[in-house]
């Protein structure tokens, strides 16, 4: 199978759940109100490096949520509505049958939780689509997958979720497919507990993260014992 090579046949996909729903393994730590912040930091800094990724065809947005479209809209982003919302994946597929349908486009999956992602990075998984139509970025600590970029995007369906990044490369490999593995500092570092709010220092500037567990912790965090990570806290 011929690949779709990286530049204008690739979009990004960005799947977003209500923004009042987000984070609840934070809440130990976090309030509603507080994990709501947050949620938005990290897509407004998501959505910030997509804009400058200049491969890019486009973004698209699937979310229910009237205020991640106003921000999507913001950034020039394409908005559906994600009806169902019957979880990640059958909202990435959503989004995935609607650039099939109108473009022919591949899409690369973007989460709006890696606010750490760079354009480099981007740039990398778009000229991995050049080498194969499946390329899959692993997260640094669950073994999930932080980005997939599938073309054409009915390729192979998306299976995000804890351990996803094994059953990602076997899936393509059931296709006959080498899948291209891209293991990124900024992009395989989400935030989605507690042990999260550590990140490498150097990794991508996520302005918007920052500054808002700034506003909400008022102090840096711990670095966590054993590790020789930094809290990403200035």
């Amino acid at each position: 199978m011929t690949p779709i090579l990286a530049g204008p046949d690739v979009w990004a996909l960005v799947p977003v759940k209500k923004l009042d729903r987000a984070k609840s393994r934070l809440a130990d730590i976090l309030d509603p109100a507080d994990r709501k912040q947050l949620a938005r930091a990290m897509l407004s800094d998501v959505l910030g490096t997509l804009v400058r990724v200049e491969g890019l065809a486009g973004i698209l947005v699937v979310t229910s949520d009237v205020e991640v479209a106003a921000l999507a809209t913001e950034h020039d982003a394409a908005v559906i509505a994600d009806p169902p919302e019957t979880g990640f994946n059958e909202a990435v597929l959503h989004g995935m049958r609607w650039l099939d349908d109108r473009y022919h486009a591949g899409a690369v999956v973007v989460p709006g939780d890696i606010p750490f992602v760079t354009v480099a990075e981007l740039d990398a998984v778009l000229a991995a689509t050049g080498e194969s139509p499946i390329v899959v970025v692993p997260a640094t600590r669950d073994g999930g997958t932080n980005m997939l970029a599938v073309a054409p995007p009915l390729l192979m369906p998306p299976a995000f979720g804890p351990d996803s990044f094994a059953r990602h490369v076997a899936a393509a490999h059931a296709l006959g497919i080498t899948p291209q593995t891209l293991r990124l500092e900024g992009a395989g570092h989400d935030i989605d507990v507690a042990a999260d709010l550590f990140i490498e220092a150097g990794a991508g500037r996520a302005s918007h993260t920052r500054a808002c567990l700034g506003r909400l912790l008022g102090v840096s965090l711990p670095v966590a014992a054993g590790s020789s990570k930094e809290a990403f806290l200035p």
